[in-house]
């Protein structure tokens, strides 16, 4: 059990208590930090590293906004997705809101973060054999409609 003591009055308390039971005063200074609102910025603006900035990572995410075009914050931004999402309320907790535990993630998040990358893959993939294959289908129809010569 982790005690701290109460920035008013001084008096011992749990950790993750958010007000002293003694005189009232709350006990976390700064914003607190959510899991989820967190895995939303990655997933729609995770390229831009607007994650980033949520999370007080300033510098990353200017480092994020200066190669967005390079697509290299995506590739990082759908591993980032999955980090995000299942990361224990307790290491989220420790990290970014000094203890104090909100409520878990939700399991659907969980499932899309597995999903994600995997429909990202296959857009790649797609984008790149379509195209061949439709090549590949031209020139077999060129090849076939050319005449046969037999030679006797």
């Amino acid at each position: 059990m982790s005690i701290v003591h109460c920035r008013a009055c001084g008096k011992e308390l749990h950790v993750s208590a958010v007000m002293c039971p003694s005189c009232g005063a709350p006990q976390h200074a700064g914003s607190v930090k959510s899991q989820t609102v967190a895995w939303v910025w990655c997933l729609f603006l995770g390229g831009f590293g607007a994650h980033r900035f949520y999370l007080g990572k300033i510098f990353t995410a200017i480092l994020y906004l200066i190669l967005c075009w390079t697509g290299i914050p995506a590739i990082f931004a759908c591993i980032e997705l999955c980090i995000i999402a299942f990361t224990s309320p307790q290491n989220w907790a420790q990290k970014y809101n000094g203890g104090r535990i909100l409520p878990p993630i939700n399991g659907f998040i969980k499932v899309i973060s597995l999903i994600f990358p995997v429909i990202i893959i296959l857009g790649i993939i797609s984008a790149i054999a379509i195209p061949s294959y439709q090549q590949y289908i031209e020139k077999q129809k060129s090849l076939n409609t050319q005449p046969v010569h037999d030679e006797i």
